[in-house]
């Protein structure tokens, strides 16, 4: 069967030389975002005649990988395709675009009629000046008290009037121009953003007979992403953490897409898939050494954006009815686990301009356990920061990002979410507690330099005070740190803490104590530790 049907369609090829053009445009139905890049799938039906022909698909993404290209159509060879982009047709503005212009429009006529009524009544005003000042100096005839005192009464009761007329006129004005200039800048904005090209495609078909069908296209573009983000709600410490699980979605394609559905993805697709290989690795010594910020760059054709910038969040809700229960997203989300990636199914279309600016939209929500305890190194810092440690958070499927941390519905700062590490659990710093009070000093009366003979030691020795101001037990974690050596001539020795520290990392120096402190309770820690090495230098610790 497949085989006479491409017999016949490559008959009618040959014995059909006149070739039509048809142009339709493309509606964007799907967008599938991943991490850095989005899978755009498109729909456009058309009305074909019998023969060989020419199809113009219109309103695509100029930017895309060709290698991605797809198309496909019921009963339709494609012979070949061309895709290319279009700058000369003009544009068709946005919804966003043309409802932000035919407001400027509307405040601009407003703002046009509050500027001619300021006008008319500061003429009013300058016209009941002059005359009354006319009135009043009358040459022909003596003016008489009472026409002075009827001109004056008539002057203080309309200037008046005219006065807060004149008064109400400039606030207005004032009101209008700035919502004018906001809808300028505004429109300037996204208009900066958006492209003045469009993506076509040329299609040769050929069809053996007159049928309305419609032609799917789908391509990958690296003009669009997502970045993962949460907000984290402590209720209570006794309570687990409500963490709801957020999308930031941006995209510069050329397009606005309108009422699409949308699916998240983790993946970041590869265009270039190639397994590392090793290649010499010659050692040689170093000719010039420049330090450098550990600060990682954005990948080329990323998008930029700022938190400041996270706002105008949209999202449609047609044909769900509220029968007084709230709605959650969770409902309209699905998560799908595949070998290679985790994906977000939303089931409401939503509206992501073109501009670039981030479409914060709800995904997830989770009540994870969790742990608190209070957290101080004061060698580093006279704060002593809340922690909170979560367990079991594998089953949820996060990924890095920024997390908002609110207690009890009230902000409190913001951390950031890395489950990709090899430890059991997320370790989140929530906020800073000044009620937990945290004091190192040197024990100046147990510190001294001693030199004998060819070395010199030096003993040190600092105490930590800690009082726990709450009104309840609280558990700290308490870090303090001694040097440790990698030169032959330097010792480091007589290394002692109290109380006996409940870890000693003797790789790195760091000592930590483990304690829990009553409501009100003082509890003291001491390190003391020595350096000898040779007298004749000097150490970069002293």
């Amino acid at each position: 069967m497949k085989k006479s049907f491409a017999l016949m369609l490559l008959c009618i090829a040959i014995a059909m030389p006149s070739f039509a053009q048809k142009q339709i445009s493309a509606k964007l139905e799907q967008a599938t975002v991943y991490l850095r890049g989005a899978a755009l799938t498109h729909t456009a039906t058309a009305n074909l005649k019998s023969g060989s022909q020419e199809i113009i698909i219109d309103n695509l993404s100029p930017d895309i990988e060709l290698n991605s290209l797809k198309v496909s159509a019921n009963g339709v060879l494609v012979s070949a395709s061309e895709f290319s982009n279009d700058f000369i047709t003009p544009r068709e503005e946005s919804a966003r675009i043309k409802k932000l212009t035919d407001s400027l429009e509307y405040y601009t006529d407003k703002l046009n009629d509050a500027d001619n009524e300021l006008s008319r009544h500061k003429q009013m005003l300058k016209l009941l000046t002059d005359g009354t000042q006319s009135n009043m100096q009358l040459k022909e005839h003596q003016v008489s008290i009472a026409d002075i005192n009827a001109n004056m009464e008539l002057y203080q009761t309309k200037a008046a009037e005219l006065q807060k007329s004149i008064d109400k006129d400039k606030k207005k004005v004032e009101k209008l121009r700035e919502t004018v200039n906001r809808l300028t800048q505004q429109i300037a904005e996204d208009n900066a953003n958006s492209q003045t090209r469009t993506g076509i495609l040329r299609l040769s078909i050929s069809v053996p007979e007159s049928i309305t069908t419609k032609f799917t296209i789908t391509y990958f573009t690296d003009k669009a992403q997502w970045v993962p983000c949460y907000d984290l709600n402590i209720p209570s410490m006794d309570k687990p953490i409500a963490l709801k699980a957020k999308a930031r979605v941006y995209q510069l394609t050329g397009l606005d897409w309108d009422n699409v559905r949308l699916t998240l993805s983790n993946a970041t697709p590869n265009r270039y898939s190639q397994a590392p290989v090793f290649t010499p690795w010659h050692l040689n010594f170093q000719r010039n050494y420049r330090q450098y910020t550990n600060g990682v760059p954005l990948a080329k054709n990323s998008i930029e954006y700022d938190a400041a910038s996270v706002q105008n969040v949209h999202s449609s809700l047609e044909g769900v009815s509220v029968q007084n229960a709230p709605i959650l997203m969770d409902q309209f989300v699905e998560v799908e686990e595949q070998d290679i990636q985790v994906s977000y199914n939303i089931a409401v279309p939503y509206d992501i301009p073109g501009n670039g600016k981030p479409q914060l939209i709800d995904l997830k929500s989770y009540d994870i356990k969790a742990d608190f305890k209070y957290y101080s190194i004061p060698k580093l810092s006279d704060e002593t920061y809340l922690v909170a440690t979560l367990s079991d958070y594998e089953q949820y499927n996060l990924l890095p990002g920024e997390a908002t941390v609110t207690f009890d519905n009230t902000f409190v700062g913001k951390s950031f979410i890395r489950p990709n590490n090899t430890e059991e659990h997320i370790t989140l710093t929530l906020t800073t507690e000044p009620r937990m009070t945290v004091k190192r000093e040197k024990r100046r009366d147990y510190c001294e330099t001693k030199h004998v003979g060819n070395s010199t030691t030096v003993t040190q020795s600092f105490e930590i005070t800690v009082k726990n101001n709450l009104n309840r037990s609280a558990k700290l974690t308490l870090k303090e740190q001694y040097p440790i050596s990698n030169n032959k001539d330097i010792e480091v020795k007589d290394v002692s803490v109290s109380p006996n520290a409940t870890y000693d990392k003797t790789d790195i120096g760091v000592i930590t104590w483990d304690t829990e402190l009553k409501a009100g309770e003082t509890k003291t820690f001491i390190i003391t530790y020595s350096v000898k090495y040779p007298k004749d230098k000097v150490l970069n610790a002293f």
